[in-house]
């Protein structure tokens, strides 16, 4: 494959002529397991968009179905060499032994579906958010798309709002962006680049350069988007305590009292336990933190924590 040889990922591939997502989904999976799958029973998960360095670019839809117990792989095509059921906290430790490859999707897919037992849950699991920007979007009615809405956020910070938080659309979530010339990007959580295209441009006008990446904890939504930034732009990240190697991106990890080693805002690391709306096992395997600005007069109020 020239596209994600050796690597585990769920049934997919590209469309055909005239084809929507779904229906692409539903033949693909049947192409590459020889298992079929009721498309009125699809519920759509999330939206991926692979980074600017790859030489190959896609814009994925990811779909979920709840199939009967002892479904299995009846027809691998030639593109396939092995599969696999686990359960996805057991294939995320795989993973992070080193015994399984995958990319920043498949993990991050995974994550969310660690609460999931059933249809409802799957489609809880993947439900927009209801309040704040998000619903006053999907207010506006048919044809709205999502945006992304820039604000201030305290001295020296900007907040990109936006309602792709972990990929699922509609989901509201905000990266802060904290600097002068050189900025600091807080929990990038949105994987379609959408959000990293609005940053850029605003660093652009405003005469800046991207410097580093911080995540505050391993949530979907405060990591989803990272490689667009490290991987896309080759951009360092620094991480919480106990993230190197739960992630398939290069992090350094922050321990508390630690200054950010990127960027020209001054920024301290300070331990913070995590608070997840979801159920996110593997996540709390990770510590959380949470940034301050420290000036000649001392600390400022924290500009990004986990608990935001």
């Amino acid at each position: 494959m020239r596209f994600s040889a050796n690597l585990f990922v769920f049934p997919g591939g590209g469309l055909d002529p005239g084809e929507d997502f779904a229906a692409a989904a539903v033949r693909e999976t049947l192409e590459e397991t020889g298992i079929s799958v009721d498309p009125t029973a699809l519920v759509a998960l999330s939206r991926w968009v692979t980074p600017p360095s790859l030489p190959i670019r896609y814009d994925t839809r990811f779909f979920g179905v709840v199939v009967t117990p002892r479904t299995d792989v009846l027809l691998p095509s030639t593109e396939v060499v092995e599969w696999r059921w686990l359960r996805p906290t057991d294939a995320l430790e795989a993973m992070a032994a080193a015994r399984l490859a995958m990319w920043q999707p498949t993990i991050v897919t995974l994550q969310q579906l660690e609460p999931v037992t059933d249809d409802r849950a799957l489609r809880i699991a993947f439900a927009p958010a209801t309040t704040g920007v998000a619903a006053e979007l999907a207010a506006a009615g048919p044809g709205s798309r999502p945006g992304v809405h820039q604000t201030r956020a305290g001295p020296g910070g900007r907040a990109f709002s936006h309602v792709w938080a972990g990929g699922v659309e509609g989901r509201a979530g905000a990266t802060v962006v904290v600097g002068e010339r050189r900025w600091v990007i807080i929990d990038p959580g949105d994987p379609t680049g959408e959000t990293t295209d609005q940053i850029l441009q605003a660093a652009d006008a405003a005469g800046a350069e991207l410097a580093g990446v911080v995540v505050t904890s391993l949530e979907p939504e405060r990591h989803a988007g990272v490689e667009m930034l490290a991987s896309g732009l080759g951009l360092p990240v620094g991480g919480p305590p106990g993230s190197s190697g739960l992630v398939p991106y290069a992090v350094t990890e922050l321990s508390d009292g630690d200054a950010v080693p990127f960027g020209d805002a001054p920024l301290r690391v300070h331990l913070a336990r995590a608070a997840v709306t979801t159920p996110a096992r593997w996540a709390e395997r990770a510590g959380a933190i949470r940034l301050s600005r420290v000036d000649r007069r001392g600390p400022r109020e924290s500009t990004r924590s986990s608990r935001a």
